[in-house]
């Protein structure tokens, strides 16, 4: 199968790159970053001379320049991406980028029926009122969810009737504060990105620590899964080894289990058994001598519970709050904002009325908007009480 990487030089686009690698079934013909230039192209002469190409124009120019002498070709433009992607040369294409830079090519890609492995939550949510009727995304086969959680319900759900089912359950791990006992000032963006169980990109390991990530994450196993807000739920396992659970009307609760490696869902999603050893995956039962569950603390987590009102609301709030989230997660990991300015700033940017997007440009004008909504705030966070 013909593949292509988009943010291959992300933690988890290494990720995906390393159990390619291993994949002999695979072939891949594309990688895109940001403007990780040098990263790239050593990830591109690991395979069979792909294509490449870098968002940053200085980045893909000197790239361009590095490989004058190679067979690894450097695409020139946006849309030699989208042209090669949609064209004939590749069967499948991996989303493993955050924001939503790319969701008009992720529209285009329903109508097609190459396989699409998403990881980029932002795309889902932000288009989240696109995602209904016609392009209903619960109804696309080819599509395959690479968050852990998504990917656990997936596997769950295959075999159970939906009229079964009570409620289903993704799993958070608390993130890098939940037995934080010091003022919420003090957190620096160092430590927020210390996250206790997992290995992720800067954007989703800060929105880890304050559950924002968990609340996108309801609004995307809202549209994947198509269960309504009130039969999803979110408990912190604190071990993050169960990954999703399901309850069924009978009383039943069927959860699935593995440790917190993202190359085994990756290896699932793929259906590639690879040359990974079951030895890598392997699960110590000895070693697990307790779980342990809660919900997320309101008071703690008003980030959390911000993002599920937003999925809740529909309309332009989702993609908006995408957009406010982007900005202030920018100016948290630049110092200009403390960690619990974060919820405050996201609440006080959804005062505003929304119209409902209709097409992809509308999403990206709302994203914008409430992006540029918090930026201005920031700007004026002196006259804020927080």
């Amino acid at each position: 199968m013909r593949v292509a990487v988009i943010g291959s030089t992300g933690y988890l686009g290494e990720q995906i790159c390393h159990v390619l690698s291993t994949s002999p079934e695979f072939e891949v013909k594309l990688l895109v970053a940001n403007r990780s230039w040098e990263k790239l192209i050593r990830q591109a002469q690991g395979f069979r001379n792909p294509s490449i190409y870098l968002v940053n124009r200085d980045a893909n120019f000197r790239a361009a320049s590095d490989l004058k002498e190679s067979e690894i070709h450097v695409l020139k433009s946006r849309d030699a991406v989208r042209e090669m992607i949609l064209g004939d040369s590749v069967d499948g294409v991996f989303f493993a980028l955050s924001g939503i830079d790319w969701i008009d090519l992720f529209c285009d890609l329903l109508v097609t029926k190459k396989t699409i492995w998403m990881a980029t939550k932002e795309i889902i949510v932000a288009g989240s009122e696109l995602w209904k009727e016609e392009r209903d995304l619960s109804q696309h086969q080819n599509i395959i969810a690479l968050d852990s959680e998504h990917n656990a319900l997936h596997q769950l759900l295959q075999k159970q009737s939906k009229k079964d089912i009570a409620k289903i359950y993704l799993t958070a791990s608390g993130g890098a504060f939940y037995e934080w006992q010091g003022d919420l000032n003090e957190i620096t963006p160092e430590m927020a990105l210390s996250h206790p169980n997992w290995k992720m990109g800067t954007k989703i390991t800060i929105d880890s620590a304050n559950l924002i990530n968990k609340g996108l994450e309801v609004i995307e196993a809202n549209c994947l899964f198509n269960f309504p807000y009130s039969q999803i739920d979110v408990l912190v396992q604190r071990e993050s080894v169960i990954h999703a659970l399901i309850e069924r009307q009978d009383g039943f609760i069927i959860a699935l289990l593995s440790k917190p490696d993202m190359k085994a869902v990756i290896r699932h999603a793929l259906k590639s058994e690879g040359s990974l050893s079951w030895e890598e995956y392997k699960f110590d039962f000895c070693q697990l001598h307790q779980l342990h569950f809660d919900y997320p603390v309101p008071d703690r987590f008003r980030g959390f519970y911000l993002a599920v009102k937003v999925g809740q609301l529909g309309g332009g709030y989702p993609v908006f709050f995408c957009g406010a989230n982007e900005a202030c997660v920018q100016a948290f990991l630049s110092h200009r904002i403390g960690f619990n300015h974060i919820p405050i700033l996201l609440e006080k940017t959804l005062e505003v009325t929304l119209s409902k997007p209709q097409t992809v440009s509308d999403v990206i004008e709302i994203y914008n908007q409430g992006y540029k909504a918090a930026k201005n705030l920031i700007q004026q966070r002196r006259s804020l009480k927080c």
